[in-house]
């Protein structure tokens, strides 16, 4: 989501989405390393696999935790970090997170976060180049060094037109995309064996580009991961069910990999014109989900930012959610 796609870490600092906590995991335990992906292999992520993205400083993981837990009724195993590749390792953050005993998802973004979209210095053809593999190489040798395992996305929402590695915008092809994903591969993979994978378009909705193009390849993604928001009835945007808003992109992941995993690492839903509205979306979010097997996870956006997406902005929605998580995971 532009406007929130980083946390620009300077030491010890936290901006932006403040590198706290988006859990996907709640079935159990810490991730093991997985090289083997061919047809058939055993994926690391627990299934099912829930969370959410806590808008919270690292100082106040363990109480946003545990509050958010109480609310869904299940305890998130799985916590999000996003960090530009010109930042520094977030040591702490990480450490903290093992302490909790749970996973980092880390979205790793090539660009400035404090600069708008435009910025040529990120392009895909400077990754491509090879104008930042010093810092490639830098995350993943600290990576690599704190050796528990780690859920990768790196420019995420490729087809839609918020980024500097937008596919369409400044002069960047799809096939430029997919040589800059596998060359982080190559310099991640080589010194940092506890990371997977995990490769993210943006639904196709208002504003984005179809994707199929921008895959990568199997031997280069461990799971299939995709975003998505309904911002409601706002200018620019229209109410949207989840399954109008995931089914078609769903299917499109299917066609791409049938084998791997599923994963919709960013959902949100804004508030709708009566607090029944929100409520009844999540629980037809949890039907789609349970229609589609493959689907193993998601992440919800918990955060009041430029619509109220948290599952507790109304008693109604909060019920909801709880109910649906339930259902979904004894499913």
């Amino acid at each position: 989501m532009y406007g929130e796609a980083s946390s620009v870490l300077r030491g010890n600092a936290i901006a932006r989405r403040t590198l706290l906590a988006a859990a996907l995991a709640a079935a159990g335990g810490l991730l093991t390393a997985c090289a083997d992906r061919s047809a058939g292999a055993a994926f690391s992520m627990p299934t099912p696999a829930w969370g959410a993205f806590l808008s919270a400083p690292v100082s106040e993981l363990r109480v946003t935790v545990d509050r958010f837990a109480a609310l869904a009724g299940a305890q998130p195993s799985l916590l999000h970090l996003y960090a530009s590749t010109q930042d520094s390792h977030p040591q702490v953050h990480l450490d903290t997170i093992r302490q909790l005993r749970a996973t980092p998802v880390l979205s790793l973004e090539p660009w400035n976060p404090q600069v708008g979209p435009y910025q040529p210095a990120f392009t895909l053809s400077s990754i491509v180049t090879g104008q930042h593999d010093s810092d490639l190489q830098r995350w993943a040798a600290e990576l690599g060094l704190w050796g528990d395992p780690v859920l990768l996305r790196f420019a995420q929402e490729m087809n839609g037109t918020w980024y500097p590695w937008s596919v369409g915008l400044y002069g960047n092809t799809a096939a430029e995309y997919r040589a800059a994903w596998v060359r982080m591969h190559r310099i991640v993979s080589a010194r940092a064996p506890n990371v997977e994978f995990v490769w993210t378009p943006n639904v196709l909705t208002e504003g984005t580009r179809d994707f199929a193009d921008c895959y990568p390849g199997d031997q280069f993604v461990d799971y299939l991961g995709l975003d998505g928001y309904n911002w409601g009835d706002t200018p620019g945007h229209q109410w949207q069910s989840p399954e109008r808003l995931f089914s078609a992109s769903v299917a499109t992941l299917r066609r791409l990999n049938a084998a791997r995993p599923i994963v919709l690492t960013e959902v949100g839903c804004a508030d709708g014109a009566d607090p029944g509205h929100k409520a009844r979306w999540i629980s037809e979010f949890f039907e789609v989900v349970m229609g589609n097997p493959d689907v193993t996870g998601f992440l919800w956006f918990q955060t009041d930012k430029e619509r109220d997406w948290r599952i507790n902005s109304t008693r109604a929605s909060t019920q909801a959610f709880r109910d649906g998580l339930a259902n979904w995971m004894k499913s």
